[in-house]
């Protein structure tokens, strides 16, 4: 787990599209990589402004709106390695907290053994991409298909597969056209529209194996 850590784009908020999965992997060095967290103006090709904080290397490296006093959900990694999720912080108080790489977004799906009560169809039904954690230490990616708003996971779908998986922490990630598992530099999973056509979409953060 202390291998995993958080992928982000070379600049944030430069008028640009942000940087697919799968180079930001390789420019990691990564083994095996997913999509993160959501990103502003919702173009079809994305951009470069996240959506809630991002936390890197124990320092606060993006600000929603440039108030430090903004609260939100942190999805987090501790210093020993730890899926560490946080409601209602500030990304300081993540980073007080033993926060060292971090990024804002949710729901949470499983805290600390107990599954959360999925109401309705939040989401829908997409593509889905979530990162959770054993009791035992290991670190999970989870990635599904499925076109946006016809077919593939639900929520509770996620909730159920991680819970098979032995998940103990879980968290959903920006999902939908976002979707990228990239293994080995190859972008395995197919996402939709126009992200099939450029190798995936242009994502600002991400989770990466990192060797």
């Amino acid at each position: 787990p202390t291998k995993v850590q958080l992928l982000r784009t070379r600049r944030f908020n430069a008028g640009t599209f942000g940087e697919r999965v799968v180079d930001m992997c390789k420019r990691y060095g990564g083994v095996a990589c997913i999509n993160g967290g959501g990103f502003a103006n919702g173009l079809d090709n994305g951009s470069d402004i996240p959506l809630g904080y991002v936390i890197d290397n124990n320092e606060v490296v993006w600000t929603p709106n440039n108030n430090p006093n903004t609260k939100g959900s942190i999805i987090g990694i501790n210093n020993e390695g730890k899926l560490t999720l946080l409601n209602n912080v500030t990304g300081q108080q993540a980073v007080n907290q033993g926060i060292k790489y971090g990024l804002e977004f949710g729901p949470f799906l499983i805290v600390n053994g107990k599954a959360m009560e999925i109401v309705g169809m939040p989401y829908g039904v997409a593509n889905k991409c979530a990162i959770a954690q054993r009791k035992d230490g290991i670190i999970l990616f989870l990635v599904t298909e499925g076109e946006t708003y016809i077919d593939g996971a639900s929520l509770q779908d996620v909730v159920d597969t991680l819970t098979k998986y032995g998940a103990y922490n879980a968290a959903n990630l920006d999902g939908g056209q976002s979707t990228q598992l990239v293994i080995n530099n190859n972008l395995v999973n197919t996402p939709n529209h126009i992200a099939k056509k450029q190798g995936g979409r242009y994502v600002v953060t991400g989770w990466g194996l990192i060797p």
